[in-house]
C-alpha cells in the first residue's frame, strides 16, 4: 500500500513540475526553431517518463507478484521485439522499432489526427482523443490496465512535446528515445535471465 501512495504522490509531483516548467520557460504552440534549450527540455522530459515509467511498473510488479501475475520476462516476451540470436531479424526488428515506428505513429497521431481535430475541439479533448487512441493502438502489447494508463501518459506527454513548437520533431525524438531504451533492455535481458 505505502508504495501505491509513493507511486502516485512521486507521480503527481513530477508532472507538476514539469507543468510548472513548461509554462515558465515555454510559450505554447509557438513555431519557431529548436534551440539548444529545447534539446535540453526533450531530454529532460524523456528522464521523467522514464522515472515515471520505472515508478508505475515497480507499483504493477509489486501487485503482480502478489497475484502470481506476470514476471518480468514475461512482459519483456510480450512487448513485441522478439528475444532471438538471430542478429540480422534483430536489427530490423530494432529499427523498426527505433526509427520507423516512431516517424509512422508521431506522424498518424500528432502530425494527422491532432492537425484534424484542431479547431473543431479543444485542447484537452483533442489530447483525449488522440492519446486513447494512441493506447488503443498498442494494445497487443498491454497486459493490465497499468500498462494501458502508462501508454495514456506517454501519449500525452508526447501531445504536449508537440504542441509547445508545434513540432513532430520534439515527439519523434522523444519517442525514439524511449523505444531506444526498450531495444537496449532487449539486448540486456537474454545476458541477465538466459
Amino acid at each position: 500500500m505505502w508504495k501505491l501512495i509513493v507511486t502516485i504522490v512521486c507521480m503527481g509531483i513530477l508532472f507538476i513540475f514539469m507543468n510548472h516548467v513548461y509554462t515558465k520557460l515555454f510559450k505554447p504552440t509557438v513555431k519557431r526553431k529548436i534551440q539548444l534549450i529545447d534539446l535540453i527540455f526533450i531530454f529532460l522530459t524523456y528522464i521523467a517518463v522514464r522515472f515515471s515509467v520505472y515508478l508505475i511498473y515497480s507499483l504493477w510488479s509489486s501487485m503482480a507478484y502478489r497475484t502470481n501475475g506476470l514476471k518480468l520476462v514475461d512482459f519483456f516476451f510480450a512487448v513485441g521485439l522478439p528475444l532471438t540470436i538471430d542478429k540480422f531479424i534483430f536489427a530490423f526488428e530494432a529499427l523498426d522499432l527505433v526509427c520507423i515506428a516512431p516517424l509512422f505513429e508521431e506522424f498518424l497521431f500528432r502530425g494527422f489526427l491532432n492537425n484534424l481535430l484542431r479547431g473543431k475541439v479543444n485542447a484537452f479533448v483533442r489530447m483525449s482523443i488522440v492519446s486513447i487512441l494512441f493506447a488503443v493502438l498498442h494494445m497487443p502489447y498491454i497486459q493490465n490496465w497499468i500498462q494501458f494508463i502508462a501508454y495514456l501518459i506517454f501519449s500525452i506527454v508526447l501531445f504536449l512535446m508537440y504542441e509547445r513548437r508545434r513540432s513532430l520533431f520534439d515527439a519523434i525524438l522523444l519517442h525514439s528515445l524511449s523505444n531506444g531504451l526498450l531495444v537496449i533492455l532487449f539486448i540486456e535481458i537474454p545476458k541477465r535471465f538466459f
